[in-house]
């Protein structure tokens, strides 16, 4: 009998990692990559003449929010001894690393296309694709991994003037070094990761900066360090699970004001931290300080002669750029939008709440289309790369039937709705919270289904008390997941061991 055959989109962190399980689970996997690296998101690209429109997104001085402790694969770690917080060429590196360790690069098709995936009366997939240089393809699957992330296909906001204004504008998407905008004066719009980062790189660059609070306040802020550690060091399993929200958010807010400082006076902060995405950059206040980066309320207009007005009345002069830091559409192009998102189940929310918003039974299955999945669709509070493992896990032990087959159709939408109505009470309405979720609060939901969670007893049994300790108190990690159930790790404890403080030397070898 042949092998399922799996069509994976993508082969950035989700798809190779879905790469890898398909082989562990003795499937067979296809991977359509449009270009002609690994790494997604992760590998730099310049935008030129040849590559107008590159899938990276990420500009030359990006350095991933987590820690390296956090963000590693359950059972090929990143090195102990690179630094906590990886510049985006050594996450690339990492990721040069996984499929060479793995051998994934034989399954993958380079300066491939998907055109158009369809679903068939059997329940399989019809996906037409082209390969530079190649005819047009079409093949029918057995099954679909979508795995193209979702920071593709920028957001643009709509203001009145911008089809008038005659200075640059540019969504963050294609920013990429501060030379370019040399002795300009720049407006940044959105006060997000990007935004901030962008902002308080140009402040050193432009001759002046500007970051417009699309909300009219400040958001958040949080250091990468704390006491010389990484803050998600902080961030263990007990603290996640058993903390009530109100003492993490008010722990938050003691390291924020401790380290990062108080927002100007009128832009504090409207919710709590745990009401919205967190945003990190340890020197924000300390450029607002200079002077060479203002923050300004929301634009109301563009104008023709490069002047820019602000909905407090405020006006500046004589812009030459505006670079737009306000998120990305979820789109899939060589998709049915009804897969993504049931066309009847939007009339439920508000007009920009629904624009982004998917639906998706645990975060990957549309209920009324089976035989795909979408992998690492998740805005995760907390690194992205072992949830995109974990949902990989999940799929593949499905595909082989290791676990219960989906709940029915009207089961599944009311668990999507449940999840939510959750979302919507704890979050801020905004499309960017359409798809949030907590390290440990998704892995673990998959964990359980799969019997890969560390259970405390069966943990304590098989490893020792102290093991245990440092599961539920140390940093967190993706090691706990490869310690028990199908497929568990004989280096995950060491792996957890040494990455909690342990010299490697020490300890016995499994």
């Amino acid at each position: 009998m042949s092998k399922p055959l799996v069509a994976i989109i993508g082969a950035g962190a989700s798809g190779l990692t879905c790469i890898k399980q398909c082989l562990a689970d003795n499937l067979e996997p296809v991977c359509l990559e449009a270009s002609s690296n690994t790494a997604g998101l992760w590998r730099f690209t310049e935008v030129d003449e040849e590559n107008k429109d590159p899938h990276s997104s990420i500009y030359k001085s990006v350095i991933i929010n987590t820690s390296k402790e956090m963000s590693t694969f359950s059972d090929f770690p990143i090195p102990p001894d690179w630094p906590y917080f990886m510049h985006n060429k050594l996450v690339a590196k990492y990721f040069d690393m996984y499929a060479e360790r793995f051998q994934l690069i034989p399954y993958i098709k380079f300066n491939t296309t998907v055109l158009n995936a369809s679903i068939l009366p059997d329940q399989r997939w019809k996906v037409r694709y082209v390969t530079k240089g190649e005819d047009e393809t079409e093949r029918v699957f057995d099954y679909v991994m979508v795995c193209t992330g979702h920071h593709r296909y920028p957001r643009l906001p709509n203001y009145k003037g911008m089809d008038k204004f005659k200075g640059i504008q540019i969504h963050s998407h294609f920013y990429r070094e501060p030379t370019n905008f040399r002795d300009k004066r720049v407006v940044i719009v959105g006060c997000g990761n990007s935004g901030m980062d962008i902002s308080v790189e140009l402040s050193e660059n432009a001759s002046q900066s500007y970051i417009c609070t699309r909300r009219g306040t400040l958001p958040w802020i949080v250091p990468r360090l704390v006491n010389g550690k990484p803050i998600d060091h902080k961030f263990s399993r007990f603290y996640i699970t058993w903390l009530p929200q109100f003492i993490k958010d008010h722990i938050i807010k003691i390291i924020s004001k401790a380290t990062i400082g108080l927002p100007p006076p009128g832009l504090e902060p409207k919710d709590k931290p745990s009401n919205s995405h967190p945003t990190m950059k340890t020197n924000f206040y300390e450029r607002l300080s200079t002077g060479t980066l203002i923050v300004k309320p929301d634009i109301s207009q563009l104008n023709e002669d490069g002047s820019i007005e602000f909905v407090d009345g405020t006006k500046v002069e004589k812009i030459d750029a505006v670079i737009y830091a306000t998120g990305y559409q979820i789109e899939y192009p060589f998709l049915d939008r009804d897969i993504v998102c049931d066309q009847e189940v939007l009339k439920e929310f508000d007009e920009e709440y629904r624009e982004n918003l998917v639906w998706l039974y645990k975060r990957m299955f549309p209920p009324k289309y089976p035989n795909i999945a979408f992998i690492g669709l998740v805005q995760l509070i907390g690194a992205i790369f072992p949830l995109s493992e974990m949902q990989a896990r999940y799929v593949t032990s499905l595909i082989k039937g290791y676990i219960p087959q989906h709940p029915s159709i009207p089961e599944m939408h009311k668990e999507i709705r449940k999840h939510q109505k959750l979302f919507q009470k704890r979050y801020y309405n905004a499309a960017r919270h359409t798809i949030q979720g907590d390290y440990f609060i998704e892995i673990d939901s998959l964990a359980k289904d799969l019997g890969y969670y560390p259970y405390p007893c069966q943990i304590i049994k098989k490893y020792g008390f102290s093991l245990y300790l440092k599961v539920l108190f140390g940093i967190p990690n993706a090691f706990q997941y490869r310690l028990l159930g199908r497929q568990s790790w004989n280096g995950a404890a060491d792996a957890i061991r040494v990455y909690n403080g342990c010299d490697p030397s020490k300890i016995k070898q499994s």
